[in-house]
């Protein structure tokens, strides 16, 4: 018998090696494709919670804005709708006093003509 060389001890290894080879290779394409997808997921989720927090951004502003607005009653839409109101009313009321006038005036007409006897 031959003494076994060093070369020769690790041959069977390699082969062994070889045959393992494949099925290393595609388990480690397997653990990559599954790291790349954990990056993307973490990604995607991060955007996500960035676009949440926007959106939470906006509304938390027009909260502060509404509030600012009851707050406010001399700018607020109802305070706008109750001075225009107000001005309506102040119209009506001079138009009202105007047709009194009118009133009291074809009144009087009205008695003149009947104090002279025309008709």
């Amino acid at each position: 018998m031959r003494p076994v060389d060093a070369d020769e001890a690790q041959e069977p290894e390699l082969d062994g090696e070889r045959v393992r080879s494949p099925a290393l290779a595609a388990g480690r394409r397997d653990v990559s494709a599954l790291e790349r997808e954990h990056v993307r997921a973490h990604l995607r989720a991060r955007r996500r919670l960035q676009e949440i927090e926007r959106l939470l951004d906006a509304i938390h502003s027009e909260v502060e804005a509404s509030e600012a607005r009851a707050l406010d009653p001399a700018r607020s839409p109802g305070a706008e709708a109750e001075e225009r109101v107000v001005k309506l009313c102040e119209k009506v009321e001079k138009k009202a006093a105007e047709a009194a006038l009118m009133g009291k005036r074809i009144v009087e007409i009205h008695q003149q003509i009947d104090s002279h006897g025309c008709c």
